[in-house]
């Protein structure tokens, strides 16, 4: 289970969406500063409304989109980084320049000396953030192939995510060509193997997409990720397409399978019913913010943000005599303050982050249920 040394670590992850340009430009913040770790062996979930970021998160890590800030390390490498906060700085930086050497001038005009001397600091910490940007722009271009076989993602749509014109094996096979595989027997034996793995027959790999049904096109997604070995999964959604039934039958193949090959797991979801029943850990976003994180079992017992109980009065239950007392819980943004103290994701108990200001974590530790 969970070990002291991160699979996967992100750190002021920010992707935004530009749109448009002068006053007509539209900026989305889709994942807006978003911190966490996800241990070997663990499922981690992401969980929130459609539109909160989840999906984008999990793109951003497996870089179909190159971060706008931030930066993913993967077993202790960075493999994807931003630097918009460091252009920033260098911009600020010259404006803090500026107006130091303005109020040197206005001091003393002849003190050359001292105007030289806030060029010379000045530009040495310009330079620090420039060799830093360097360096995230090489780490982007310089990509690891073995590294990044070890991450793999499970699309949400399994008709989508299939090429049509395609065989169940060319489907399969293909990441293990661009891998650089080139023994036929040595691909039809791992692609038959998989497809047994996820519960296929081998026979079915000379079949298309469309003569299967949901959960087997779902299971073929899962074989395509599985064929190159991967330690870590991003399950996008897996199971939203398919009938209830079907959806278990996914479930338990994806937990068994980490029990059997040690695969690390961040899924992302929005059944907390399924999140709950699937997950070690859990993140709550919304509108591209993590505003919770925690084991799961403590997240139900202690759900501390307003949005986090929200989705969790949300859950339907199994009960005739619950389901007629459920009260569903509105969540209302304009309840926080934030104009003066601004929030912060804060460990408010071991293993714990809720994001508030002090007045609010003062409030939620009054309310953590021991």
């Amino acid at each position: 289970m969970a070990q002291e040394t991160p699979v996967l670590s992100v750190r002021g992850l920010k992707q935004y969406f530009k749109s448009g340009f002068g006053k007509n430009k539209l900026v989305v913040r889709a994942v807006d500063d978003v911190d966490f770790d996800i241990y070997k062996g663990e499922v981690f979930s992401l969980v929130g409304e459609s539109g909160c970021g989840k999906t984008t998160t999990g793109r951003t890590i497996i870089k179909l989109y190159d971060p706008t800030d931030g930066e993913v390390f993967f077993m202790g490498k960075r493999i994807s980084a931003g630097y918009l906060s460091l252009k920033q700085g260098i911009k600020a930086l010259k404006r803090k320049m500026k107006d130091d050497i303005a109020e040197a001038k206005k001091a003393n005009p002849n003190d050359q000396e001292a105007i030289e001397k806030i060029k010379a600091e000045a530009e040495e910490k310009i330079n620090v953030l420039k060799e830093e940007i360097e360096a995230r722009k090489a780490d982007m271009s310089n990509v690891d192939v073995d590294l990044m076989k070890k991450v793999q993602m499970i699309f949400q749509d399994p008709i989508a995510s299939l090429n049509p014109r395609m065989t169940v094996k060319e489907i399969i096979a293909e990441g293990l060509r661009i891998a650089g595989e080139k023994n036929n027997d040595v691909i039809l034996k791992k692609v038959n193997g998989v497809l047994e793995t996820v519960g296929l027959l081998p026979e079915h790999a000379s079949r298309y997409p469309h003569e299967f049904s949901g959960g087997q096109r779902q299971r073929i997604g899962i074989a395509r990720a599985l064929v190159v070995s991967p330690e870590f999964i991003i399950a996008d959604e897996p199971i939203s397409a398919l009938d209830v039934s079907i959806q278990a039958q996914v479930i338990n193949l994806l937990n068994d399978l980490r029990e059997e090959l040690s695969i690390t797991i961040m899924f992302i979801a929005h059944d907390l019913s399924v999140v709950k029943y699937f997950s070690d850990r859990i993140g709550v976003m919304y509108y591209g913010k993590l505003v919770e994180l925690a084991d799961k079992d403590e997240l139900f017992k202690n759900p501390l943000h307003p949005y986090t109980r929200s989705l969790l009065s949300a859950v339907p239950m199994p009960d005739p005599n619950y389901e007629k007392q459920r009260k569903r819980i509105k969540y209302d943004p304009s309840t926080h303050d934030y104009k003066t103290d601004g929030p912060e994701l804060h460990e408010i108990k071991k293993g714990h982050f809720v994001y508030a200001n002090k007045a609010e974590i003062e409030q939620y530790k009054k309310e953590l249920v021991k």
